[in-house]
């Protein structure tokens, strides 16, 4: 019986991890399990009973996983895909909030692919047809055929507010589907302090299971890396205003990285994957 209730509780810590939205700055989502009906809704606009789906493609194919949106039939679609709610409560005007995602046509040769990127205070799709946070594009058009290209929208006008952002993929016929990968929405704060303040960029590198940091005016004091139950799991001293920390001995997840610098500390969350 205890190993019976010991599992149970194994399983709902992780199923509550799984179902945990990431809903405060920074926000990524790497789309690595399953979002739809979990912090992604969608809407078939068009009524076809065809939408976005979450799709893991094999490694021969590059093994991304992405929400897609097909569009081989002459049925024009009006698919939407709409988060749960964001939190930019903590925040005002004056600091800079980026949406930021990387999409594509799924083949090269059929990429003429339509889409609306949105931000808006509402979740209905008439909250964001009249919001004046929008973008519309042809993935071919911007560089998106057949690879991924990275687009970012600003949405520091809904500071202060909880929001929600919606992808839809419309307007076309006869191409092949629309990816959407790595969505993040970042800041930083606009003020007299950034003059003193160390903007640290980062990068994680999917094939080489590293994260490289970089910080362009001061070096690196010291590297702490947290996991998401608040446990250190890497420390790391340095003089070096760029480093690259390999994750190879970490388990897949979220991760909170420290970062000391001239005696101010310096915070991203990041995810290994």
């Amino acid at each position: 019986m205890k190993r019976v209730l010991l599992f149970t509780c194994f399983l709902l810590i992780q199923l509550s991890l799984i179902a945990q939205c990431d809903n405060t700055l920074p926000v990524l989502e790497t789309f690595e399990t399953n979002v739809i009906d979990v912090c992604w809704d969608v809407e078939d606009q068009d009524g076809d009973s065809y939408n976005w789906i979450w799709w893991e493609f094999s490694s021969y194919y590059g093994g991304y996983k992405v929400i897609a949106s097909h569009s081989q039939s002459s049925t024009t679609p009006d698919n939407w895909i709409i988060s749960h709610a964001i939190d930019l409560t903590s925040f005002s005007a004056g600091e800079n909030i980026t949406l930021s995602w990387k999409v594509r046509g799924e083949l090269s040769y059929a990429a003429h692919e339509y889409y609306t990127v949105y931000a808006a205070l509402g979740n209905q799709t008439s909250d964001f047809e009249s919001s004046a946070i929008q973008r519309s594009e042809y993935t071919d058009e911007v560089g998106g055929a057949g690879v991924f290209v990275t687009r970012s929208i600003d949405i520091s006008d809904l500071a202060g507010n909880s929001v929600y952002i919606a992808f839809r993929h419309h307007n076309t016929t006869n191409q092949s589907a629309i990816n959407i990968d790595e969505l993040s929405i970042t800041t930083s704060t606009l003020g007299i302090d950034d003059l003193n303040t160390d903007t640290i960029r980062h990068y994680y590198n999917r094939e080489s299971d590293d994260l490289i940091l970089n910080s362009p005016q001061n070096p690196f004091d010291t590297i702490e890396i947290y996991n998401i139950l608040g446990k250190k799991v890497l420390f790391k001293r340095s003089s070096n205003n760029r480093e690259t920390i390999n994750l190879s001995t970490l388990q897949n997840g979220i991760y909170i990285a420290h970062m000391n610098i001239e005696e101010r500390m310096h915070t991203i969350k990041f995810i290994k994957y």
